[in-house]
C-alpha cells in the first residue's frame, strides 16, 4: 500500500464536540496519528451526548462518529505531571488542536506559546464559539446560539414562523472543514519555512463566511430581502424555490424557468411571472400555484416529467431513503467499523477521492484511555513512571 498523505503527521487532539473532533478524523483518515487526549475515566464530554434519550451500548452515536482513526490518551491537565507529559508530546508533534474556552489552555501552561518553546515549529490551531478574544469571548459556544447571533436562523422558514435553524448542525460542521483546511495551510506552511503558528478558527466567523454571497447583498444593495409567507426556501430568492407537497411526499424545486415550469404543469399563467421583479414580488402567489398542481402526482411522476425539460428538482428523502440510495452506494459513503465495546458500528466514511493517497478507516473510535499505556511507552516512559501515573490518577 503506497504512504498515506499524512503519514508521517502527530496530532494532539484536545478536541470535543463536533467542530474539533471531526475535523481531526479527516486528519486521521488521511493517516495522521491523531492522539486524542481525554479526562481519565469518562473521557471526552460527548461520549455521553444521546441521541434520542439513548446512547449506543454505553456510548454516543455522535461521539462515535467523529472519532476513529485516533488512539485515546487519558491526562488529568490540572496535575503538574500531565503538563509534562504533554510538553514531552508536544515536542514531537506537528499539530495540536484544541477547542477549550478560550485561555483554559494557557491557564494549564499548556496554550501557544508554552508548547512553541519546546517545539517552535509546532501548529496551533484553537476553535472556540467567537475567536480568542473581544466582547463575547466568555460566551458559550454552541451550535444553536451561533445559528440565532449570526444571522442563520433569521431567515430560515415562512413570514408567520419562528426562525428556522437548521435541522443539522450546520455551523459545527462548517467550522470542523475550516479547522481542517486550516491546519493544512498550517502545516505546508511549516514544511516550507520550519516555522509554527498560532491559528484561530470559530464558529461565528464560519457562520458569517457561509452567508458570504446574502451578506455581501445586503451591505451593497437598497432592496431588502423579507421571508415569505408560503416558504421560499431563501428569503432573498423568487419562486419556485422551495418545498412542495406532491400526492405522496415533497419534492424540492430550485431556481427554473417559470414559462418550462408552466407548460409542465398545464399553467399557462405562471409564464407570466418570468421577469425577475415580478417573480420576487408575487413568489407567495406563485408558490401557491405550483403547490396546488404538484400535489396532483407523485414525487416519481413529476421527477419523470420534470426531467424532460431539465427542471432542476429534487426529491425529498428521509435517512430511510438516503442510507438505500444507489448513489450512496456507488460513493461508498458508508462504511462499518468496530464499537469501542466491541461489535459492528456503520457509520458515514471518508466523503473525498484521492487517486494517489486515499484514506482508510483502519481502526474504529477508541475506549477511553484505550492507548494510554502505548502512547506514554513510546514517548519513553517506563513501565514503573506508567503504572505510577495510574496509581496517582494523572492519567
Amino acid at each position: 500500500m503506497a504512504a498515506m498523505a499524512l503519514e508521517s503527521v502527530r496530532v494532539l487532539d484536545f478536541t470535543q464536540m463536533m467542530m474539533g473532533p471531526w475535523a481531526t478524523q479527516f486528519l486521521g483518515d488521511m493517516g495522521a496519528d491523531v492522539i486524542k487526549v481525554e479526562r481519565p475515566g469518562v473521557g471526552e464530554w460527548e461520549r455521553g451526548l444521546r441521541s434520542t434519550g439513548d446512547l449506543l451500548d454505553g456510548q454516543s452515536p455522535f461521539f462515535l462518529a467523529m472519532n476513529r482513526n485516533k488512539r485515546s490518551l487519558t491526562l488529568h491537565l490540572k496535575d503538574p505531571r500531565a503538563q509534562e507529559i504533554v510538553r514531552r508530546l508536544a515536542a514531537d508533534s506537528d499539530l495540536v488542536v484544541e477547542n477549550f474556552r478560550p485561555g483554559v489552555m494557557g491557564r494549564l501552561g499548556l496554550g501557544y506559546e508554552d508548547l512553541a518553546a519546546v517545539n517552535p515549529s509546532i501548529v496551533y490551531v484553537s476553535g472556540s464559539g467567537f475567536g480568542q478574544t473581544g466582547p463575547y469571548v466568555d460566551r458559550p459556544g454552541q451550535d444553536l446560539l451561533i445559528q440565532a447571533m449570526s444571522g442563520l436562523a433569521a431567515y430560515g422558514g415562512r413570514a408567520d414562523d419562528l426562525p428556522t435553524p437548521s435541522g443539522s448542525s450546520i455551523v459545527d460542521a462548517s467550522t470542523a472543514l475550516l479547522l481542517a483546511f486550516s491546519s493544512m495551510v498550517g502545516l505546508v506552511h511549516k514544511l516550507r519555512t520550519g516555522e509554527g503558528q498560532h491559528i484561530d478558527v470559530s464558529l461565528f466567523d464560519t457562520a458569517l463566511a457561509l452567508q458570504c454571497q446574502e451578506i455581501a447583498a445586503f451591505l451593497n444593495m437598497e432592496r431588502r430581502f423579507e421571508r415569505s409567507d408560503a416558504g421560499i426556501a431563501g428569503a432573498w430568492l423568487s419562486a419556485p424555490f422551495g418545498i412542495y407537497r406532491t400526492a405522496d411526499g415533497h419534492l424540492a424545486l430550485a431556481m427554473t424557468s417559470l414559462a418550462a415550469l408552466g407548460e409542465l404543469l398545464g399553467e399557462p399563467t405562471l409564464a407570466g411571472f418570468d421577469d425577475p421583479r415580478r417573480a420576487y414580488d408575487e413568489r407567495d402567489e406563485v408558490y401557491a400555484i405550483v403547490q396546488r398542481c404538484l400535489a396532483e402526482r407523485t414525487t416519481g411522476a413529476w421527477l419523470d416529467l420534470f426531467a424532460t425539460k431539465d427542471i432542476w428538482c429534487a426529491p425529498v428523502q428521509t435517512f430511510d431513503e438516503v442510507v438505500d440510495d444507489p448513489q450512496v452506494a456507488h460513493n461508498d459513503l458508508l462504511t462499518t467499523v468496530e464499537h469501542p465495546n466491541g461489535g459492528h458500528l456503520r457509520v458515514v466514511g471518508i466523503p473525498m477521492r484521492f487517486s494517489r493517497t486515499p484514506g482508510t478507516v483502519r481502526s474504529g473510535p477508541p475506549g477511553v484511555g484505550q492507548h494510554t499505556d502505548e502512547v506514554l511507552a513510546a514517548a519513553g516512559y517506563s513501565e514503573q513512571e506508567i503504572r505510577a501515573f495510574h496509581d496517582d490518577g494523572v492519567v
